[in-house]
């Protein structure tokens, strides 16, 4: 939340968010990596579907709305859950 700027939010200021919060307290992320997903385990991933600080700072200074950055936050938030969630054995 910091990075986008929305440090003041409430966490339960919106559905999405208190979703995603939910599914990164702790005991929900035990839950996903059931204890065997190794430390120096990574996920591959395109270059695409990195999210870095100096794009969002672009995005902030074109016409992007804060509103459409937290949904474009959660998204990405929530897809890195999803491919974690991938590569975890059953």
């Amino acid at each position: 939340l910091a990075v986008l700027g929305l440090e003041a939010a409430a966490p339960g200021e919106c559905e999405l968010t208190r979703l995603l919060q939910d599914k990164l307290q702790y005991e929900m992320r035990l839950q996903y990596m059931k204890h065997y997903f190794p430390i120096d385990y990574t996920v591959q991933v395109q270059y695409e579907e990195v999210l870095r600080p100096s794009n969002i700072t672009r995005l902030r200074n074109g016409t992007v709305s804060e509103a459409a950055l937290r949904y474009l936050w959660f998204h990405v938030s929530s897809q890195a859950v999803l491919r974690i969630r991938e590569v975890l054995p059953e």
